[in-house]
């Protein structure tokens, strides 16, 4: 094998497996960056009209997050809600993150939350490497085989979130915490998108559990599974999925939440116990949701590398060769002998061994 690899520095590259492509590289970009302030670029405050206030020009956004607080119906759910947005709203602040948050019994805006949400959405960039986080914070509704999330006044439907993000080419992760979300799954799952819902299915009407553990995990480097000092989507859906569960065992209670997350398009979903599963048949694996999600993460890390729309786009063309060429391994191994797996592997680590050391040259130490 060639050498090349061997000589680049080895400080900061990702996970690479060189004798099985069982590994993919575990990317652990923080979509942040230290700046001189300590707010969020661009926040806004709750139930502001989410008007995105552009950065200054030398300030880098590292992607937008817009936190919706829905109708809490009872007060003992309201600084419960409260909580949960807070959490997100502390990630922004420490991610640098391009910040909204919609819903608060104050908000003196003559727009309801249904017609803040959208001129949001609307306000965002729709083509960028950026990522755009939503989380929806609240109860859920399932009627007539629509899914709704509520909203103080009119609510808001899976497909008119979708009818919304339809232009959208950048990556989107939407994380529904309420009850009754799993046809947001159905409804919004589509290439690039990352799909976390409380439930498995609309029937699952209860009050979910599932976002507080969810964000809490987000926000925890407990939930670092792979230990490479980044908390992906897919470690804190695993972890967050794991508390729930843990929480009915406690109370002796049938579980009335089984979240699901979707990121290869298909619109199905997988459980927790999915992604666990060590005992797959290629076609399973090539059906399991979580890849994308492996990938993605919130929450910055001490030595996050400075990555330009380029080199975040060369760097997912990379790993998505990866991710196909385990895949065809797996189905056909007679087709990779091991005395040559190594050289297919060479031609897309090398270039992304190097595409490393060139985001790290341009990054502080």
């Amino acid at each position: 094998m060639n050498n090349r690899l061997k000589m680049l520095p080895q400080k900061k590259w990702p996970k690479l497996c060189l004798t099985t492509a069982l590994c993919l590289p575990a990317s652990t970009l923080a979509w942040g960056q230290d700046t001189s302030t300590d707010e969020p670029a661009a926040k806004l405050e709750v139930g502001d009209e989410a008007n995105t206030t552009a950065p200054e020009p030398a300030e880098i956004i590292r992607g937008d997050l817009m936190v919706v607080v829905g109708a809490a119906g009872e007060e003992t759910y309201e600084p419960v809600f409260r909580e949960w947005s807070g959490t997100w709203m502390q990630l922004a602040k420490a991610a640098k993150l391009n910040a909204v948050r919609i819903g608060d019994a104050s908000s003196k805006s003559e727009l309801n939350d249904l017609q803040l949400l959208e001129k949001a959405l609307e306000g965002f960039e729709t083509d960028s490497p950026r990522p755009l986080w939503i989380s929806l914070i609240g109860h859920g509704t399932f009627a007539r085989n629509v899914a709704k999330f509520n909203l103080r006044g009119p609510d808001v439907s899976a497909d008119q979130m979708n009818d919304w993000l339809a232009g959208f080419k950048r990556p989107v992760v939407i994380v529904n915490n309420a009850s009754s979300s799993g046809p947001f799954i159905n409804a919004l799952s589509g290439p690039n998108r990352i799909i976390v819902t409380a439930t498995k299915s609309g029937n699952e009407q209860n009050f979910a559990r599932f976002g507080q553990y969810f964000a809490e995990a987000l926000a925890s480097m407990d939930s670092d599974l792979d230990h490479d000092d980044a908390v992906s989507i897919r470690e804190a859906f695993v972890r967050a999925s794991k508390d729930v569960e843990l929480f009915y065992e406690a109370e002796d209670r049938i579980a009335t939440e089984h979240a699901l997350i979707d990121d290869n398009g298909d619109g199905l979903g997988s459980q927790a116990n999915d992604l666990r599963n060590q005992v797959l048949t290629p076609e399973q694996l090539a059906k399991l949701d979580g890849k994308q999600a492996a990938r993605m993460t919130i929450a910055p890390v001490a030595n996050s590398l400075n990555w330009t729309d380029d080199q975040l786009q060369r760097r997912d063309e990379f790993e998505n060769q990866l991710d196909a060429l385990r895949m065809q391994r797996l189905s056909d191994p007679a087709a990779f002998p091991d005395n040559q797996w190594a050289d297919h592997l060479e031609k897309i680590l090398v270039p992304l061994a190097e595409l490393y050391h060139e985001v790290e040259s341009n990054s502080p130490p």
